[in-house]
C-alpha cells in the first residue's frame, strides 16, 4: 500500500502542528522540489534560527566531537554548528539523512530521540526537522534503520502544479514558464534520467525556476537552446521552445489590461499562454475591472483559471463590484 503524497501547501500545515508538538519529522521528496526551502521558509516567518547541517558531508565524530581532557577525565567537545545558548529558539535541519552513512545515522539515533548526542543537549526550544530524497530517485541513498524511522513522524512530498503556480506568480517566476506549465502541468517534475543518458538534467521546480531566472536575463530562446536542454531536460525543453512561439500570435495584453481588446485566441495553447501574460503584466485594479470584462469572453475554464490566478497576485481585487458580479456568475466552477 502506498502513502499519499502531499503538496508544498499542505506541508505547510502539518509542519505548523509537528513543530508546535515538538515532534521530529521526516521530509521524503524527490531533488529540487524545495524541501530545503519550505523549512527556511517556515523558520523565516515564525522568527526562529535555522541550523542546516548536511549530514552526507559528515562522518559520526563530526557530530559528537573531538575528545578532550579536562580534570582528568574525557570530556567531548560538541561541534560549533549545535545550538548552545539555552533562550534561543530554532529548528535544526538535519539534511540528506539517509544520504549520510550508517555510522552517521546511528549517531542521529540519540539526537532525535532524546535530544541529546554524547554529553551535549539541544535547547528546549529548538525543533528538529528532517530531509531526504526517496530510494527510487537514483540518488545516493540509504535504507533507514527501523529504530530511526519510529523515532520521527514521516512525510511524503510531492511537486503540485497549482502550490507551484501561486508561488511562482508571487515570486516573478518568467510568463513563458507559468504559460507552458499551465498547458503542460505534468512537466512540473520528471523522472531522473538512467545513468546511460548523455544529459542528465530532468523537470524540477528548481530547474524550472533557474530556468526563469535565465529567461529575465536573455528571452530568445533560440540564443539559449542549448541552456535549456541542460536545464530541463532535451525532451521537455523541445516542448518549451515550440510553445514560446505561441507568444508571436497573442493579442496586444496591454490593450486588454486598457480594455481596447475583443481578439480571443482559439487555441488552449495560446490560452494558457495569455493568461500567463496578463497576469505577468498586471499591476493595479484599475486594470483588473477592464481584465474582468475581458475573462467573460473566454472559454469558462481559462476565465476561471484567469481571475483566480489574479486573486493569488493581487487580493484586493475581491473587493471590487466586478468581482462580486463574477463570483455569483461562476461560482459553481471554482474547486
Amino acid at each position: 500500500m502506498v502513502t499519499p503524497a502531499i503538496g508544498t501547501q499542505e506541508l505547510y500545515k502539518q509542519l505548523d502542528i509537528l513543530l508546535k508538538s515538538d515532534i521530529p519529522v521526516f521530509i521524503h521528496g524527490s531533488p529540487g522540489i524545495g524541501k530545503s526551502y519550505i523549512v527556511n521558509d517556515i523558520a523565516k516567518k515564525n522568527d526562529l534560527e535555522l541550523i542546516d547541517v548536511r549530514l552526507s558531508q559528515l562522518d559520526a565524530v563530526d557530530l559528537r566531537g573531538i575528545p578532550a581532557i579536562l580534570d582528568n577525565q574525557t570530556v567531548w567537545m560538541s561541534p560549533i554548528f549545535l545550538p548552545k545558548d539555552e533562550n534561543s529558539s530554532g529548528i535544526l535541519f538535519l539534511d540528506e539523512l539517509n544520504s549520510a552513512s550508517l555510522s552517521v545515522q546511528a549517531a542521529i539515533y540519540q539526537l532525535v530521540l532524546d535530544r541529546k548526542i554524547g554529553e551535549y543537549s539541544l535547547p528546549k526550544n529548538w525543533k528538529i526537522v528532517c530531509a531526504g530524497n526517496k530510494i527510487n530517485d537514483k540518488g545516493i541513498v540509504f535504507k533507514l534503520p527501523s529504530p530511526l524511522v519510529n523515532r520521527m513522524v514521516h512525510l511524503l512530498l510531492e511537486a503540485k502544479y497549482d502550490d507551484f503556480k501561486n508561488w511562482a506568480i508571487l515570486n516573478g517566476i518568467h510568463l513563458y514558464i507559468l504559460g507552458f506549465l499551465g498547458f503542460r502541468p505534468d512537466l512540473l517534475s520528471s523522472e531522473v534520467p538512467n545513468s546511460t543518458e548523455t544529459n542528465p538534467a530532468f523537470c524540477t521546480p528548481r530547474a524550472w525556476s533557474m530556468l526563469s531566472t535565465i529567461l529575465k536575463n536573455e528571452s530568445d530562446v533560440s540564443v539559449i537552446s542549448p541552456i535549456i536542454y541542460g536545464t530541463v531536460g532535451y525532451a521537455a525543453a523541445i516542448e518549451f521552445i515550440s510553445f514560446i512561439k505561441v507568444y508571436e500570435t497573442l493579442p496586444n495584453i496591454d490593450e486588454i489590461l486598457e480594455g481596447t481588446c475583443d481578439v480571443v485566441p482559439n487555441e488552449p495553447s495560446a490560452l494558457y499562454a495569455l493568461c500567463s501574460a496578463v497576469i505577468e503584466k498586471y499591476k493595479d485594479c484599475n486594470q483588473a475591472v477592464n481584465i474582468f470584462a475581458y475573462s467573460k469572453k473566454l472559454p469558462v475554464e481559462f476565465t476561471v483559471m484567469l481571475i483566480k490566478d489574479l486573486i493569488v497576485k493581487d487580493e484586493e481585487i475581491t473587493t471590487l463590484g466586478e468581482f462580486d458580479e463574477w463570483i455569483e456568475k461562476y461560482a459553481d466552477y471554482i474547486i
